[in-house]
């Protein structure tokens, strides 16, 4: 891992979601940075883009979801990782908008799992 971008940002509304995906990513050995919507975490990319590795963004989010956020994370880095989440079904997600292509993790998962999702859409081994 290139340890100059190593900082998994989260974003979610939900304190324990921020809490529990905060533990698993420092165990995995990245930092992690949160923000609490939309808003705040495109702020926070702008901000420490040159040190983000991957952007992890609930996609029901209030203010400015998780796709709103993504589609303006690509608008001005087109090669930024993400990686959407949800609990919500299909249908509410759909209400949301859509970005082709983007990796998804439904939740709830195992922190297990989502290290897995993180170094996969990475490019990097499970024994990375």
């Amino acid at each position: 891992m290139n340890t100059a971008k190593n900082i998994v940002l989260i974003v979610d509304d939900e304190p324990i979601i921020l809490r529990l995906a905060t533990a698993a990513v420092a165990d995995a050995g990245f930092r992690a940075t949160v923000a609490e919507n939309g808003v705040a975490g495109f702020e926070c990319f702008v901000m420490l883009q040159e040190e983000i590795c991957l952007v992890l963004a609930d996609v029901v989010m209030p203010a400015m979801n998780g796709v709103q956020m993504a589609q303006r994370i690509l608008a001005i880095n087109p090669a930024a990782k993400i990686l959407l989440m949800s609990g919500y079904s299909d249908p509410v997600l759909q209400t949301q908008g859509t970005i082709e292509g983007l990796p998804f993790l439904r939740k709830p998962f195992l922190a297990e799992d989502l290290i897995n999702k993180i170094r996969f859409v990475l490019g990097i081994g499970a024994g990375a």
